[in-house]
């Protein structure tokens, strides 16, 4: 098993306005599930991008996938972690992806 830790921002489409923080926390830290954690740092305000209300959410990331028989070193799993977290939470647009570490287990 490989484990990533680090944060991601992303945009995120929140379901209400209204106490919009408190809910989109909710909404993301309810992926935290099956060994994979997430912890919602900061929610910007609210804004339009191509007719769209979304946030930006930045939140910390402790996820665990399974090792793939090609990739030999925990270094060649970088660019797999951005797609695992695409997988994982609701992310609508590019996210920003910092690993802090990554290791296998």
């Amino acid at each position: 098993m490989i484990n990533a830790t680090g944060w991601i921002t992303f945009s995120y489409i929140p379901k209400a306005v209204k106490n919009y923080k408190h809910k989109a926390k909710i909404s993301i830290n309810k992926f935290s599930k099956e060994g994979n954690r997430f912890e919602v740092q900061t929610v910007s305000q609210p804004f339009d991008r191509n007719g769209d209300i979304v946030v930006e959410i930045k939140c910390n990331f402790d996820i665990t996938f399974k090792e793939r028989s090609y990739q030999k070193e925990a270094s060649d799993y970088i660019s797999i972690v951005s797609d695992a977290l695409q997988e994982l939470l609701p992310i609508k647009g590019a996210p920003i992806t910092q690993i802090v570490n990554i290791q296998k287990i």
